[in-house]
């Protein structure tokens, strides 16, 4: 049976998350893997890599909320809103004091609107938009609402402010900086971005693209990966026994006596290793659970 699971890696700088996933699987000689959430070569930080049957999760991942460690440039504009882009607009002088900056950005707290940035990965016509950006044809896009839960100032040197930010999926934080900067009036672009943590993998698990390397070398790399039942373990369980078992595992529904309240759950085996992802339907008295992810055989665990 091949080996499932969940690797966090901390993603060096100017390499992308494709690029990340593509060394791993030369490295470990696997079928499958896949990110959970696209960091831009700027950015570094937790990336969550999912390995051959754990692709199947990992769409229960890239919703969850993020958190960033980020700085910010005041009075410089690029056309990407990070340093790395052109600069199409520079602000000599900067009178912004720490309370002026905390009003400003107490201000995106809660729903917001964003434009995506030119150079961003999402798609129009299946196309990346970054691809039109290079050949300079501009697309106009909608804005999309997002989410900022939390955000923070942790250090204020001018121009340099180095923020916290905790948000929803699809929150771009160089946009963040740049409409920042407008309302600050001086302009501003992303210096840096460290993510910190995106669903339940933070920082403090990751390990370097270094020390996975060494540790595939000494055959010791297992002791880095998390299984999936471990990874999803922020969804309820419930145990079955060996008839609905079978079931399951061909796909067929099964009656539970207790009504449930989760939208989700795991679903275990008496020996509690995961063997579907259960969806809970509403009857007159009970459940019905419909398996919407069989794992054949059960999951193997390290």
């Amino acid at each position: 049976m091949e080996i499932s699971g969940v690797l966090i890696i901390n993603k060096p700088k100017g390499i992308t998350s494709f690029g990340v996933v593509k060394k791993i699987k030369q490295w470990l000689k696997v079928k499958k893997a896949g990110h959970g959430g696209t960091l831009d070569p700027l950015a570094t930080g937790v990336l969550p890599i999912f390995i051959n049957k754990a692709t199947r999760i990992a769409e229960y991942f890239l919703s969850m909320e993020k958190v960033y460690l980020a700085t910010m440039r005041l009075g410089i504009e690029t056309d990407t809103q990070d340093i790395e882009g052109e600069v199409i607009n520079v602000c000599e002088s900067i009178n912004i004091n720490l309370n002026d900056l905390e009003k400003v950005m107490k201000e995106f707290r809660g729903k917001i609107k964003q434009i995506p940035p030119a150079y961003a990965a999402i798609k129009v016509k299946g196309i990346p938009l970054y691809k039109y950006a290079r050949k300079g044809i501009k697309i106009e896009c909608s804005p999309r609402e997002v989410e900022i839960y939390d955000i923070k100032i942790i250090s204020f040197h001018p121009p340099e402010v180095e923020f916290e930010v905790t948000c929803s999926k699809g929150t771009y934080i160089r946009t963040l900086c740049a409409d920042i900067g407008k309302k600050l009036g001086c302009g501003a672009c992303l210096l840096r971005l460290h993510r910190l943590k995106t669903g339940p993998f933070s920082i403090e698990k990751a390990i370097s693209l270094e020390i996975l390397r060494e540790a595939i070398k000494a055959k010791k790399w297992q002791k880095y990966l998390i299984n999936m039942n471990e990874a999803l373990a922020h969804l309820p369980s419930i145990i079955v026994d060996g008839i609905q078992e079978k079931k399951i595992k061909l796909g067929q529904s099964i009656f539970w006596p207790e009504k449930l309240t989760s939208s989700i759950f795991r679903g275990l085996n008496k020996e509690k290793k995961l063997i579907a992802l259960l969806r809970p339907y509403p009857l007159e008295k009970g459940m019905r659970l419909h398996p919407i992810k069989v794992f054949e055989g059960g999951e193997k665990w390290h």
